[in-house]
């Protein structure tokens, strides 16, 4: 029983550093992509077409991302789980 709750601990931990692991790589490739579509003159601050551009690709992106993670899950189920 103490083996059981000591790999579910593992367990968890690695399921805790993927999650953030995913979402740093999500978050770096949101704001290099966006910045990149939107920002077109970089300085001090951003003009309110840029943050509003910025804004929006963040949307999208997210909805983008979720539809291909929901589509991954669902084929996954499909298959009999991972």
């Amino acid at each position: 029983m103490a083996g059981s709750i000591d790999e579910q601990a593992v367990m968890a931990q690695v399921k805790q550093g993927a999650a953030g692991q995913y979402l740093q790589e999500l978050f770096e490739s949101i704001r290099s992509k966006c910045y990149e579509k939107c920002v077109t003159r970089p300085s001090s601050s951003l003009s309110s077409s840029e943050q509003k551009c910025l804004a929006n690709c963040c949307d999208r992106y997210v909805e983008a991302t979720a539809v291909v993670s929901q589509a991954v899950m669902s084929h996954v189920a499909k298959q009999g789980g991972m």
